[in-house]
């Protein structure tokens, strides 16, 4: 047996496939989870493939968001303390520009001679009466929306949506929280690899059939993706084994992973231009402009009363008045820096939030975040593993020991 260990080199390199053979299958099993992004193949998804996170997107999607609704945002939590008058500070600009949109909506079109004639204490009068008027209004709606929160920011769909749309975006979620869990599966293919093929040379030098290295080349394949998945969640609370305390790497970074999740979900999925175009379209959309149009209606009741406006603007003209300026509001208020994007940027920290409550899971919710990915088929990149470490085997049998085996 040593005698074919020292006189022959090429058995030397049995441990070095080994761990190519363990890095390669564990590089392949991470590259499919992602890709490709679409199908490749025929008959789907039957002869082909298509990258497992992807293929899965939007279940992968349902099942972070219930992590994120149920033990990191809870939107009516955030609201429970909402004081709207106060928060209307942060809408100073926004509501003046309406103001002005409101004169030029109402004066300035329908009695331009006679608001023109009017002495320029006067109109900024009007303003100021005005000015205080939209305050009032905003500081009602603000109050409303607060108590209704959770119908008019519907967190779990936007979050379904957006995997919907951009399948490749939920991948990149889970790429950039896990980097060094899918880092750890490709360099231990490879240490693992070496550990097994020191064992293969043994065997292979004990008895030298030709099935040895396929079979061994098989379990490298299979034993190095189902390690490198499974020490990256086990144990997740910290063991000690002597002097030494292990713990599974995914949750041993709870903090570093909390970081990375939250800044991933609060710019890419939960931010502001997300919850401002699902608030204003759509039922949530109807349900948010219904409360703005009942607050300005009842604001424009009020001016038609007023003797000073009301001699100001024709009678007959106030219902159209009332519809004009109805559409200028709902056409101003989602507009990018506009009074809902003031809103959800002041009113709602989802990178706080996220982070701070993230840090704080219990294990088995904090394993949630990233564990689904794996376990949507995951016995299939175990296969694939073994399969081409089968391959690898062959290969390895034809090219290197061929010669000795027919000889």
């Amino acid at each position: 047996m040593f005698d074919a260990l020292f006189n022959d080199w090429v058995t030397w390199l049995i441990p070095i496939f080994a761990a190519i053979i363990g890095w390669g299958t564990n590089v392949v099993a991470v590259k499919m989870m992602f890709y490709p992004i679409n199908f490749v193949g025929f008959a789907q998804p039957y002869l082909g493939w298509q990258g497992i996170v992807p293929r899965h997107a939007k279940a992968l999607a349902a099942r972070s968001t219930e992590i994120i609704t149920e033990k990191l945002i809870n939107l009516k939590t955030v609201f429970e303390s909402f004081d709207a008058e106060q928060f209307s500070g942060n809408l100073d600009t926004a509501m003046d520009e309406l103001t002005e949109q409101v004169i030029a909506e109402t004066a300035t079109k329908y009695a331009p001679e006679m608001w023109a004639k009017m002495p320029k204490p006067v109109q900024q009068q009007v303003k100021t009466m005005l000015r205080g008027e939209i305050q009032q209004v905003s500081v009602k709606i603000l109050a409303e929306m607060g108590e209704q929160i959770e119908e008019i920011i519907d967190l779990k769909a936007i979050v379904v949506e957006t995997a919907h749309r951009d399948r490749a975006l939920i991948g990149e979620m889970f790429q950039t929280v896990g980097a060094q869990e899918f880092k750890f599966i490709k360099n231990s293919g490879a240490y693992f690899g070496l550990l097994f093929g020191i064992i293969q040379l043994f065997a292979w030098l004990a008895y030298s059939a030709w099935w040895v290295l396929p079979f061994f080349g098989f379990f490298v394949g299979y034993a190095t993706n189902w390690l490198a998945i499974k020490l990256i969640f086990e144990p997740k609370e910290p063991k000690k084994f002597g002097p030494f305390t292990v713990q599974g790497l995914f949750h041993k970074r709870q903090a570093g992973v909390a970081k990375e999740f939250a800044t991933m979900v609060s710019s890419e999925i939960l931010n502001t231009e997300n919850m401002v175009k699902k608030m204003s379209t759509g039922e949530a959309g109807e349900q948010l402009f219904g409360i703005v149009d009942r607050h300005v209606g009842e604001m424009i009741d009020r001016y038609a009363a007023n003797p000073m406006f009301a001699s100001l603007v024709p009678a007959g003209e106030w219902g159209n008045i009332r519809t004009e300026l109805k559409q200028r509001v709902r056409e101003e208020l989602p507009k990018e820096g506009g009074f809902l994007y003031i809103f959800v940027g002041k009113a709602i920290d989802v990178y706080g939030e996220l982070f701070s409550r993230m840090t704080e899971l219990d294990s088995e919710s904090f394993e949630g975040i990233l564990r689904p990915a794996f376990q949507q088929d995951e016995w299939k990149l175990i296969v694939a593993g073994a399969v081409l470490g089968l391959g690898a085997g062959v290969l390895q049998v034809l090219y290197l020991f061929g010669d000795q085996l027919r000889g």
